[in-house]
């Protein structure tokens, strides 16, 4: 007898995940619907897969990347073993270097003065159309800290940033600042009616303090922590082979695909193909440096290319294993890091 089917919400209550987190899983490949209706597109799930999401509800409480959950889930149990203890050794690595970042910050708080509220000034509709580009990065779980947009006002300008770990949107606004510079955390409610005021303001006027984005009397701030985006894009490696490539061209690639990977060839005839048929369609573009492989989810990938500008996109690659930046040559302002998905280099 066939297994009953359970629908994603049934499924969730029994795992302890949210239906959203079952839709992410299943985009990166990590916990995929024994059945997805075509015409709906509604995700069913056997009984047999419970233990599979038990894993993976552990390994997320405990913070563990979705590469190592991969490994753990479906490679023999030694290396999954191996796995873990590389993380958990790297964990305690982290945590050693947070306690003294922590220390440092306490003393230089204790000594210093207290910081200069940020004041910025920039076209309303700009910024808001910076909001609007990057907030589909965001991860879409309500209770998540990076159900956000992060405003960052540095010396040189605004960036406004979105990211949900697995793939990163950055814009930076040029601008005068004055003051320490300052960061507002925005909830994704938040930031979208901010990006409606701010359709109608010419001139905004901005001020941030303690986390606290200030424009007109209204006051807007999440009581959370954010990744530190700058120190991101600082430390990305040089790229060994760059990309101009045909945006539609990828974008139908990525339909054709129908699974939540794809491989991305960059070489002399560049063309994405899905890694379980010999499916694979050409992409236009030019190609410079040493030929690469890329394996990326679909939907991830697909979401950072809608949000470039332009008939193209460029893209920077260092190794399978990093962030692919993706940029585009229509407006410079615009960085994406996409992460690619872990895989056997070989075939």
């Amino acid at each position: 007898m066939d297994e009953p089917l359970l629908t994603i919400g049934a499924f969730a209550r029994a795992v302890g995940l949210t239906a959203s987190a079952l839709r992410h899983y299943d985009e990166c490949g990590l916990l995929v619907p024994a059945e997805v209706d075509s015409g709906t597109g509604y995700r069913y799930y056997t009984p047999e897969l419970a233990d599979r999401a038990r894993l993976i509800v552990g390994m997320r409480e405990a913070g563990v990347p979705i590469e190592t959950m991969r490994v753990v889930l479906d490679s023999p149990a030694g290396e999954a073993r191996a796995a873990l203890a590389e993380f958990l050794e790297d964990q305690s690595a982290r945590t050693a270097r947070a306690e003294e970042a922590v220390r440092g910050v306490l003393a230089a708080v204790d000594a210093g003065p207290a910081a200069r509220p940020a004041l910025v000034e920039l076209p309303g509709p700009v910024l808001a159309a910076a909001i609007r580009q990057v907030r589909h990065a965001a991860e879409s779980d309500p209770a998540s800290e990076l159900a956000s947009v992060l405003i960052d006002v540095g010396s040189t300008g605004v960036d406004v940033v979105a990211t949900n770990r697995y793939w990163m949107a950055v814009r930076e606004l040029p601008a005068a600042a004055e003051g320490d510079g300052g960061r507002a955390v925005l909830s994704l409610p938040d930031a979208a009616a901010l990006a409606d005021r701010l359709d109608a303001i010419t001139t905004a006027e901005l001020r941030i303090a303690d986390g606290t984005l200030t424009l007109a009397g209204q006051d807007l701030g999440r009581d959370t922590t954010y990744p530190a985006h700058r120190l991101v894009l600082a430390g990305l490696e040089p790229p060994v082979t760059c990309a101009v490539l045909a945006k539609a061209d990828l974008l139908a690639g990525l339909d054709a695909a129908a699974y939540a990977e794809v491989d991305l060839f960059l070489d002399d005839q560049t063309r994405l193909r899905s890694p379980h048929t010999a499916e694979q369609s050409d992409v236009r573009g030019v190609v410079t440096g040493p030929p690469s492989r890329l394996r990326l989810g679909t939907a991830l990938f697909g979401r950072a290319l809608a949000a470039c500008l332009g008939e193209e996109i460029q893209l920077a690659v260092t190794a399978p294993d990093r962030p692919v930046v993706v940029t585009s040559p229509y407006q410079p302002g615009f960085t994406a890091l996409v992460m690619p998905v872990r895989h056997n280099s070989e075939g």
